[in-house]
């Protein structure tokens, strides 16, 4: 076992470099939190779209991109207790975005940042132009409340742009994790097979 875990650790260090390739695909991904929230803080490439109240809970909506465009829009929300003005980490947070127009209602879990859990994090595919709803359902100890706040969903350009390095971002960091895992996988077996035919000789 012991030299089992010595394998292991020669194959880390060996192909550290493709773990740093990975990590810098993550932080290209993933927009910037700071360490503790600050009231009005935006998260880096969100804009707030409003802070309303929701039962005993105050929530703040946060939207990327700024100016979201038809496609996939990421929501950031932070929900307090109204009365004390402490963030609430460990509620459950529903957002659902319904268009005035045409198109089908969306919904989503919104999910603890793992970079700061003050934030919940959703996504959502908006996929005509116009006005949408966004309802953000809030249930936590407090008790259970729901807002209702609304943006301006723009039309794609015909250049492509907006939310494309989004998505492209994404697929990098799938392939470099699908990547990471196959080659530190393959390297170790075949470490143990080489280790098991020098034991047989």
């Amino acid at each position: 076992m012991r030299n089992n875990g010595l394998i292991l650790k020669l194959i880390f260090l060996e192909y550290r470099w493709l773990l740093v390739l990975i990590m810098s695909a993550i932080g290209l991904f993933v927009p910037g939190f700071s360490a503790s929230a600050q009231d009005n803080e935006e998260i880096a490439g969100y804009t707030i779209v409003a802070e309303d109240p929701a039962g005993p809970h105050t929530v703040q909506l946060q939207v990327s991109p700024a100016s979201p465009i038809v496609g996939t829009s990421r929501f950031a929300v932070r929900v307090r207790d109204t009365l004390t003005g402490v963030d609430i980490d460990n509620a459950f947070v529903r957002v659902y975005a319904t268009p005035s127009e045409k198109g089908k209602k969306q919904y989503s879990p919104a999910l603890n940042s793992p970079f700061d859990p003050t934030y919940y994090l959703a996504q959502l595919d908006l996929e005509h132009a116009g006005i949408w709803a966004i309802d953000v359902e809030v249930d936590s100890e407090l008790g259970t409340g729901t807002t209702v706040m609304s943006i301006q969903v723009q039309p794609r350009q015909r250049s492509g742009t907006g939310n494309d390095w989004g998505s492209g971002l994404f697929i990098l960091v799938t392939l470099a994790f699908v990547l990471g895992i196959s080659w530190v996988t393959y390297s170790s077996k075949k470490a143990l097979k080489q280790r098991a035919e020098q034991k047989m000789k």
